[in-house]
């Protein structure tokens, strides 16, 4: 069970309050709380020099190994290329606050629905900037969605934020080992995935696993539904720096769409149907084997040939006037197989980019 203090009990912590003013309750995460607070060290209230804060107050019940990975991952990045920098991290008795720089954003629902596709591109382009930094030190953020994202529509700055699910890649499974096991590893048997409606009394409910031999996996490890790259979808091992790249891509179809969320399934199954009703049934299959899976559906809504992003936006949201150039690089970061994904820093290099970098 999650334990969270209350906004009254953070207000009247001695041991903040001889430190910081906390003016409002200003986020909350699965495992913290936000406020925004005043430093009362480095402000001069008196000449209106004020230095604002944000103060991350984490759930008493976490992990202790969680939290320190995270400031490990935050002191290893360096508040550098749209990272968000740690200016602290205080302890009292059970409670562990984190500090950082306040930083004044866009609601994203305000800036999705005002965006312009150069809007868009400057949004990416600051995202991918924290992206690259982020892999570049062989970390995989795992949790990347707009709410983690602060950005400015005014500045055309952002910060990416929470670290808390974060963890170093695997060398076994990085993109380049994964292409050199995808033409010289024989694959193993599949594990069996039926997914569709009961069609007798003698099949499976939807979802079950028949012979399930995969290793398990921590929920709270998974990331936010809606923004699961396939292969963490069907629990595959084999999870890379790529699976951040899908997530980019689902926010890049969200802002050329203009629906939010886009993908809006409550589990992992209906996960995959949403993303098959986009690439088809053909295409699941095949991606499911490539991860080791057998799935199969008996939807009828389930096409089974792809449908363009092209189709998709144009159907979504007509007046995108989005260039050839924005869609090959929206299909290279949503491309089924994570060694196929574009790299953040490859992406930066895309034409698509070319008259903003």
């Amino acid at each position: 069970m999650v334990v969270k203090i209350t906004d009254e009990e953070i207000k009247q912590n001695e041991f903040l309050k001889n430190r910081y003013q906390i003016l409002e309750h200003s986020g909350e995460g699965t495992f913290s709380t936000v406020y925004k607070a005043i430093d009362l060290k480095n402000s001069n209230i008196e000449t209106n020099e004020v230095v604002y804060v944000a103060l991350k107050n984490i759930t008493k019940t976490s992990s202790p190994h969680r939290v320190s990975e995270e400031i490990k991952f935050l002191l290893s990045l360096n508040g550098n290329d749209n990272v968000v920098p740690l200016l602290s991290c205080l302890r009292h008795q059970d409670q562990i606050t984190v500090v950082f720089p306040y930083f004044e954003f866009t609601d994203f629902r305000e800036f999705l629905e005002k965006c312009t596709v150069l809007d868009i591109k400057y949004y990416m382009y600051n995202l991918l900037l924290s992206v690259k930094h982020v892999h570049s030190k062989n970390i995989i953020h795992r949790d990347i969605k707009p709410s983690n994202f602060l950005y400015n529509f005014d500045t055309k700055t952002g910060q990416l934020i929470d670290f808390g699910l974060a963890q170093y890649e695997n060398p076994k499974y990085s993109k380049e080992n994964a292409l050199k096991e995808m033409t010289n590893t024989p694959k193993k048997k599949p594990t069996i995935l039926f997914f569709g409606s009961m069609v007798s009394k003698y099949v499976k409910p939807p979802g079950y696993y028949v012979s399930d031999s995969r290793p398990q996996m921590k929920a709270q490890r998974a990331g936010t539904r809606g923004f699961r790259a396939p292969e963490v979808l069907f629990r595959s091992p084999c999870q890379s720096r790529s699976i951040d790249i899908w997530s980019v891509g689902v926010i890049f179809l969200i802002l050329l769409t203009k629906q939010y969320p886009f993908f809006n399934s409550s589990d992992d199954i209906d996960a995959i149907l949403e993303i098959a009703c986009i690439f088809g049934h053909n295409e699941m299959r095949k991606a499911a084997k490539h991860y080791e899976r057998i799935w199969k559906s008996n939807i009828n809504t389930c096409p089974t040939e792809r449908i363009t992003f092209e189709e998709i936006v144009a159907g979504l949201n007509p007046s995108c006037n989005l260039s050839a150039e924005g869609y090959d690089l929206l299909y290279r970061m949503l491309d089924l197989y994570s060694e196929r994904r574009i790299s953040a820093e490859d992406a930066l290099n895309h034409p698509f980019f070319n008259d903003i970098s």
